[in-house]
């Protein structure tokens, strides 16, 4: 591992608090009788702390050496990442329906779940480019995109934490959260500049931002 990136398991404990903070009055707060919660959240909700988990462990046991324990784990998200996939697309479908229920149109439910669609694919798009770069043996690609992908966890998780706790509407949680990750991957495209290393993965992951972001605006920011 790069030694600039020696501690950066550390950086992604930031994950646990916004998914501690963003997702306690719709999911944790319901404990123990998790009323109207169905299978799918459930799922979802496991699938994705297995996942952060995951994210916080596997630099940790590169930094110390333990490359066996990190290879099966990571062989284990071949089959963990493709739940986490189908359970987004599984509550997204919830939403959708909870939309109509209040008197949406299709269209305007749709809409409404733009940003959850772009955020499955920017998280796919990510993992996928990462499980390639670790098979072509081209590990500081891999872990760039791994970086990236746990980025693009933050405008979900970062995004509720300001919806639920300050107030803020969606439309402003949602431009202030993809704002911090733009910002995180540009400060990391000027630091490897600086170091002369090859940045091609951040490009890719803020160019997706910037895509996604100007349709979502585009749009008319439908939340």
């Amino acid at each position: 591992m790069e030694k600039y990136y020696r501690n950066i398991g550390n950086y992604f404990l930031i994950l646990v608090v916004f998914i501690a903070l963003g997702f306690y009055y719709p999911y944790f707060s319901l404990f123990p009788q998790f009323k109207s919660v169905t299978t799918t959240v459930h799922i979802h909700a496991i699938s994705l702390m297995l996942w952060t988990l995951i994210l916080i462990t596997q630099p940790i046991l590169i930094r110390y050496k333990k490359y066996k324990a990190h290879k099966i784990i990571g062989r284990f998200t071949y089959f963990l990442v493709p739940v986490v996939i189908l359970t987004c697309f599984g509550v997204m479908r919830q939403q959708y329906y909870e939309g109509i229920e209040r008197k949406l149109t299709s269209v305007q439910s749709l809409k409404a779940l733009f940003t959850s669609f772009t955020g499955v694919l920017s998280i796919l798009i990510c993992y996928v480019l990462a499980i390639i770069n670790v098979l072509k043996g081209n590990i500081a690609f891999h872990m760039r995109y791994m970086i990236c992908l746990f980025l693009e966890f933050i405008p979900p998780t970062f995004g509720r934490t300001l919806g639920y706790w300050l107030g803020l509407r969606q439309v402003y949680t949602n431009t202030i959260a993809v704002s911090v990750g733009a910002f995180i991957l540009i400060m990391l495209i000027f630091a490897d500049k600086k170091r002369k290393a090859d940045f091609t993965p951040y490009v890719v992951a803020l160019s997706l931002y910037f895509v996604f972001n100007i349709s979502w605006f585009a749009l008319g920011c439908p939340l």
